[in-house]
């Protein structure tokens, strides 16, 4: 441990919910990474798109639709559902 970390200074914080009635609330909590990495992957992706293959889409409504679905996938791969 660094000379200037000492364990008396660290700090903690419990998350607790009673489950099953908060286990909506559970899920938020638990998968948040998750949801900031989802956020990253479609950054990367539509970054990609712009800046390789700026003219694959006709429209923007296409654009929109590859981003739907792609979002879609990445929520699919890390076991996210939006809730209820």
């Amino acid at each position: 441990m660094k000379q200037w970390l000492k364990k008396k200074d660290l700090m903690e914080a419990i998350l607790k919910f009673n489950l099953p009635e908060e286990e909506e609330q559970f899920n938020i909590a638990n998968k948040g990474m998750d949801w900031a990495l989802l956020a990253m992957d479609l950054d990367q992706s539509m970054r990609s798109l712009l800046k390789y293959h700026p003219e694959e889409y006709k429209t923007g409504e296409q654009a929109l639709e590859h981003i739907r679905e792609e979002l879609h996938n990445i929520m699919s791969e890390r076991g996210l559902v939006f809730p209820t």
